[in-house]
């Protein structure tokens, strides 16, 4: 391993030219290692940060990602190694000297305190300061212009500063979160898959943001798996795989098919979309008519059985508003839905479970699964009442079953292993292994990618596309035009709550969707 993060033995002297960024170093880890019981996180890493430069993390799920930016935040301390920040005297090895080295951490989750307002979130990060008791007690107010400047700048300049937070869709969860780098002092800003919640028009907000931090000499660490955004964002990208640096690569000499070859192994093969399966029914699986739930107004759609049914559209469309109340997470204002036929009312989750219909949500974190729970109590809360006697689990019965859906579904962990020190792509699967136990004819999955990589992702696209070849009707919402036309047989488009068009998504293109998405004239 070379002095600047490069894999030795990738290649002649010049391969070892690639890793080198431009600017002045920033921060250094030199020989990092993080271990957990049973597990090697990192091991010898070097990598250095410079000023001015975006520096791409890659990997697939457990190569030690979202480890190294925990530890270059210091909200953990390396079992081996250290990391220095240039002109700082002491190693990075908790919160409090990473807060004084001036490293400032943007979670994939967003920090978000909900009954505070929009304003007082922006300056959340005073508190650490440890002088002010409440965001809101700075000199200044929280909506003056440098407040209202700081949500500008992540797309947010609409949001009234009074707002409570709590109303905020997840994407603005996630951008209001990222406006506290336009407010906090920092040398290194971290952006730990922080894009993962938000959606492509946001995107744009991101990179403006990122040229800012570029501009300013900050060392910006962008850890992703979205390889278009990698490639748009970064200058240089270290590929870590089994918790070892493989490579570092300049941006502008390398491509996609080379960085996920070098996170897997091999390249990834073409997914092969499987034509619906005709299932012979002769009514719908799930039939929506005139339906008036949230943002969205009078949407009408069919999903028959062994069918895969995107809906797509920008944030505010409605897409998420009418996934959640045809699968009972809020109640419709009006309109039907029908089950196989069967017009129903969908009061509740459970109720909609009852009528075969299940529903993975797109915040796994809040709603997906209980963090204090192993593999085996959030893989089998859906069915509890199956694997019971007279109110008593039968913990033979559920050790069996979750054994099985653990080894189905390719989940990293055991039975007792919690649930919350699993990597995004194995959490999104115990969830969808969860929903998937108690056997529903239709099922609704929102964002059912979100913040997982892409050797992750293929899997839950297979997963899909096997749920169609067993006759489940499956809709899923989806804010990524490649995805909705990768996964799906059809695609639904969605546009400030109405229904607008619908593809075939063997013949569509993402221009075709983003058009449609956008109100411009099809191609």
């Amino acid at each position: 391993m070379t002095s600047d993060g490069t894999s030795s033995t990738s290649g002649p002297t010049d391969a070892a030219e690639c890793g080198r960024g431009t600017g002045p170093i920033v921060f250094s880890a030199r020989g990092v290692s993080k271990s957990y019981p049973g597990v090697q996180a990192l091991s010898g890493l070097d990598l250095d940060g410079r000023a001015g430069e975006v520096l791409a993390i890659c990997g697939a799920n457990g190569a030690g990602k979202s480890t190294f930016a925990r530890l270059l935040a210091g909200q953990e301390s390396p079992s081996g190694g250290e990391i220095r920040v240039t002109g700082h005297p002491e190693p990075v090895a908790d919160p409090a000297e990473a807060d004084r080295a001036g490293i400032l951490l943007m979670h994939q989750e967003p920090l978000i305190v909900d009954d505070f307002t929009v304003g007082e979130n922006v300056w959340l990060y005073r508190l650490r300061s440890g002088r002010d008791i409440r965001p809101w007690s700075r000199a200044c107010r929280t909506d003056d212009e440098q407040t209202l400047q700081a949500l500008r700048d992540v797309g947010l300049g609409d949001l009234p500063t009074g707002r409570l937070a709590g109303s905020l869709a997840p994407g603005q969860r996630q951008m209001l979160a990222l406006s506290r780098a336009r407010v906090t002092p920092h040398r290194v800003l971290i952006l730990d898959e922080t894009t993962a919640s938000t959606t492509e028009e946001h995107f744009k907000d991101v990179q403006e943001m990122v040229a800012a931090e570029k501009a300013a000499g900050t060392a910006v660490v962008f850890v992703s798996h979205r390889m278009p955004e990698v490639l748009a964002l970064s200058d240089r990208i270290a590929v870590l795989r089994n918790g070892r640096l493989v490579q570092v690569l300049r941006t502008a000499e390398t491509d996609a098919d080379e960085i996920t070859t070098l996170m897997i192994g091999d390249a990834v093969r073409a997914l092969q979309r499987p034509p619906a399966h005709d299932s012979g029914a002769p009514t719908p699986a799930l039939a929506v008519r005139g339906l008036h739930a949230g943002s969205a107004t009078d949407v009408s759609f069919d999903v028959r059985a062994g069918e895969v049914v995107g809906l797509y559209g920008l944030v505010g469309s409605g897409r998420s508003s009418v996934a959640r109340s045809v699968s009972g997470q809020q109640e419709a204002r009006g309109g039907v839905v029908e089950v196989h036929g069967e017009a129903v009312r969908m009061r509740s989750p459970a109720a909609a479970l009852r009528r075969g219909v299940a529903y993975l949500t797109e915040d796994r974190r809040r709603e997906g699964f209980v963090e204090d729970f192993s593999n085996a109590e959030n893989l089998s809360l859906v069915t509890l009442p199956r694997l019971a006697r007279a109110g008593v689990i039968r913990r033979g019965a559920e050790r069996a079953r979750v054994t099985d859906l653990i080894s189905r579904f390719q989940i990293k962990g055991g039975p007792q292993t919690p649930t919350r020190t699993l990597s995004g792509g194995n959490q999104q699967k115990v969830c969808l292994a969860k929903w998937l136990e108690a056997d529903p004819d239709v099922i609704v999955l929102d964002e059912p990618t979100k913040g997982i990589d892409v050797g992750a992702r293929l899997n839950i696209y297979e997963i899909v596309h096997s749920l169609s070849q067993q006759d489940k009707a499956v809709l899923v919402v989806t804010s990524e035009a490649e995805e909705a036309l990768l996964l799906c047989h059809r695609v639904l488009v969605l546009r400030d709550g109405h229904l607008v068009a619908e593809f075939d998504a063997a013949q569509a293109t993402t221009e075709d969707l983003i058009r449609a998405a956008l109100g411009g004239e099809a191609a």
